[in-house]
């Protein structure tokens, strides 16, 4: 049973990813349909370059066509997860983080195991799928309750901090 699921993970997530996507179009906001979109992109691009490559491109141990799709799609949801009025596109640039790192400790380390190397750059996909679905949901749900909001923030200026009352002094 379980290794027919291991087999089929990949087509699961493409689908998933596909369903998340039709689902953001229809119910999600700019945010919501802007990160479904890159997400679902980055899993066609993916098979796109195993497709026309036929395989890897490897430099230093380091898969090279990787290295260059987490570029972009990092490049990619950092503006949105530092303007949208929403937590979880932080999560999903966390994640985007972690694969990122997984290609710069390949290139400065080639004692990484290889397993180590691969579940660093493939697990946050899954971490970000898990955010976008719930980050979606929340969306909906907010929507429902309070009415339309702001899908971005205004500024980046932050909140002034307050004093305690206990340390006002008076």
């Amino acid at each position: 049973m379980l290794e027919w699921l291991w087999a089929a993970r990949p087509f699961l997530q493409y689908g998933y990813a596909a369903l998340l996507l039709l689902a953001a179009l229809s119910w999600g906001a700019a945010p919501e349909r802007i990160l479904a979109f890159v997400l679902g992109a980055m899993l066609a691009v993916d098979q796109l370059y195993h497709f026309v490559v036929g395989g890897s491109i490897l430099w230093r141990h380091a898969d090279v066509g990787h290295m260059v799709i987490d570029c972009v799609v990092f490049a990619t949801v950092l503006p949105v997860a530092l303007r949208a009025n929403r937590v979880y596109p932080l999560w999903i640039g966390g994640a985007q983080i972690i694969a990122l790192m997984a290609h710069v400790y390949r290139f400065s380390l080639t004692e990484i195991d290889r397993t180590a190397y691969d579940m660093m750059a493939v697990m946050p996909s899954y971490i970000q799928l898990t955010a976008m679905t719930a980050g979606l949901a929340f969306h909906m749900w907010r929507r429902n309750r309070l009415g339309s909001y702001p899908s971005w923030r205004d500024s980046y200026t932050p909140m002034p901090a307050t004093v305690p009352k206990s340390l006002r002094g008076g």
